[in-house]
């Protein structure tokens, strides 16, 4: 079974992360979300919505299994690709008065290829969500890339596997990867020539482009080339 973790020193008291993470009105605020339900007490449902500019959201479901207030939650967390559920496991340690350490992990992936690609975005995708909560908390700008205000492709990614390279989920409507013809389901297995094995090879490549650049992205069974946009928030 695979398993990822991740942590992050958010520079608030352990109180004031909590409430982020456990109110409505506040999750729907970091994680930039269009629907949000969140359980209060084990057995109620987790869910989150994001809308990408795709033609499909994004959802997030879990059931929350223990919870022990300002501590850690526990939730049986839903993966495509999965029989079972897999574990979140969230927990909050106040390092001093004024800074909080949240460390999340998540296990229980199986071996099938939808469920290796749903483990690679969520190996990616914590991390980032982690980080949005702590630049929501510290009242400072959100920044995932080198800068923030990255060229976009309009790719949403599904995730990453050697064996296929980066799985398309969705493309942002008018976007440059729609103009080209890239969609749902296509595998790209390699951006000017650099190999997609994880989803850190596309943003690394993502961070080093520019607005404007020609980008020649191979695919399963062509090759096309794609012009990136400028940012827009």
């Amino acid at each position: 079974m695979l398993e990822t973790s991740t942590e992050r020193e958010i520079k608030v008291d352990r109180a004031r992360v909590w409430a982020a993470w456990t109110d409505p009105k506040e999750v729907r605020a970091w994680l930039n979300l269009i629907d949000v339900e969140v359980p209060t007490q084990p057995g109620d449902k987790l869910r989150w919505q994001f809308n990408r500019g795709g033609r499909i959201d994004l959802v997030f479901t879990a059931t929350l299994r223990d919870m022990e207030p300002q501590e850690s939650c526990v939730y049986d967390w839903d993966v495509p690709g999965n029989d079972e559920s897999t574990r979140v496991v969230v927990t909050f340690v106040e390092l001093d008065e004024g800074r909080t350490k949240v460390q999340l992990t998540h296990s229980g992936f199986n071996d099938s290829l939808r469920s290796r690609l749903e483990f690679d975005a969520y190996d990616h995708h914590w991390w980032h969500y982690l980080e949005r909560l702590a630049a929501y908390l510290e009242h400072r700008p959100f920044q995932f890339h080198k800068t923030l205000t990255p060229p976009k492709t309009g790719i949403i990614p599904l995730g990453v596997a050697p064996e296929v390279g980066m799985v398309v989920a969705d493309v942002a409507i008018n976007s440059a990867a729609e103009y080209v013809g890239i969609k749902a389901g296509d595998e790209i297995r390699a951006i000017d020539g650099i190999q997609l094995k994880e989803m850190e090879d596309f943003h690394r490549w993502l961070d080093d482009a520019e607005a404007g650049q020609t980008a020649t992205f191979t695919l399963q069974d062509r090759t096309v080339e794609l012009v990136l946009r400028p940012f827009t928030s």
